[in-house]
């Protein structure tokens, strides 16, 4: 019995240790999408490369609008993607913000149709011979009809602020079922349910796990979705102003600093007096554009009140020949 109780109350200590998601540079990790089998493993959605997946994921609503990242990312159509549980996050650089994927057109075009109605209670694509020859506007406004029988998921369509962009026109009638109203949408589908389930209230609307069932249906391969392993946590800094900096001239190779180590111009460190020996900085340009981290080994001349850096720290912030510059600097605690 107390072998029984020592491992249920180690269970969580162990969870604790390891967090289902956390900061890092540029972006988020998550774990929750990957499933348990993955062991810390997940997808980070980040702003990596110039292409600001994570601003446009938190623009669009971030995890209570579109779930939790189920893939890293991918090329599809010749453009970059993610999958959320909801949806699919493609970058359009024309017009520098994502659109959502072509979900469940492309589950159609796969054959997927009876799969979808069998599994997952999403109705089949239905064709329209009467839309032939009419204009993009006929079509729309003539399907735009068939959500007024369900107004609550006509006012979660029409929230989006651009929703034919955004979830595509309605490309299915309406699947009636015991427990909820189902429409399907090029990218998207709707369900409201009729009567109350553990995850939602009576006359909730919900968008269904687009990007789920895009993920299970195996159209895109694995590859897309093979978990990362878990990466470093961003830096947790404090604030701690703006510094002249310089670098150490080439007397002091292989001399030693404050803290006992060798002196080389190869390293990461740097000589203030305004740290404790130890204390790891970072540095910024300006601009943001540039920063290093730099550890505090050595002490400078008492009147000197600059940051000293070896010659590769400074070089990853100024050209050299600049002789100083000027940053913000952060403590990493």
């Amino acid at each position: 019995m107390a072998a029984a109780l020592i491992a249920i109350t180690a269970v969580p200590a162990e969870a604790a240790d390891a967090p289902p998601d956390y900061a890092v540079d540029n972006g988020h990790f998550y774990t929750q999408g990957a499933g348990a089998a993955a062991k810390g493993a997940g997808y980070s959605i980040t702003d990596e490369g110039g292409i600001p997946m994570w601003s446009e994921f938190n623009r669009l609503g971030g995890i209570d609008v579109l779930g939790y990242p189920v893939s890293g990312r991918f090329m599809l159509g010749g453009q970059v993607t993610q999958l959320t549980q909801k949806a699919g996050l493609m970058w359009r650089p024309e017009i520098g913000q994502t659109r959502f994927i072509n979900v469940f057109t492309l589950l159609h075009d796969a054959g997927k149709d009876p799969w979808l109605l069998q599994t997952k209670g999403i109705p089949p694509h239905v064709s329209s011979p009467d839309e032939a020859g009419k204009s993009w506007d006929q079509i729309a406004q003539k399907r735009y009809q068939l959500l007024d029988a369900h107004p609550a998921i006509k006012a979660a369509y029409f929230a989006m602020f651009d929703p034919v962009n955004m979830y595509g026109l309605p490309t299915s009638s309406w699947l009636e079922q015991p427990g909820s109203s189902v429409l399907r949408f090029e990218r998207v589908a709707f369900q409201q349910w009729k009567q109350p389930v553990p995850w939602a209230g009576a006359g909730q609307v919900q968008m269904i796990n687009g990007g789920d069932i895009l993920k299970e249906s195996g159209i895109l391969g694995p590859l897309p979705f093979a978990p990362q392993a878990p990466p470093q946590p961003a830096l947790q800094t404090v604030p701690a102003g703006f510094a002249v900096i310089s670098f150490y001239a080439d007397y002091f190779v292989g001399r030693g600093t404050s803290s006992g180590q060798a002196f080389k111009q190869e390293g990461m460190t740097c000589a203030t007096n305004g740290f404790p020996l130890g204390t790891r900085l970072r540095l910024i340009t300006p601009d943001g554009k540039r920063s290093v981290v730099v550890v505090n080994n050595d002490r400078p001349a008492a009147w000197n009140a600059r940051i000293d850096l070896t010659k590769a720290a400074f070089a990853a912030l100024y050209p050299l020949g600049s002789g100083i510059g000027t940053v913000t600097v952060e403590v990493i605690k």
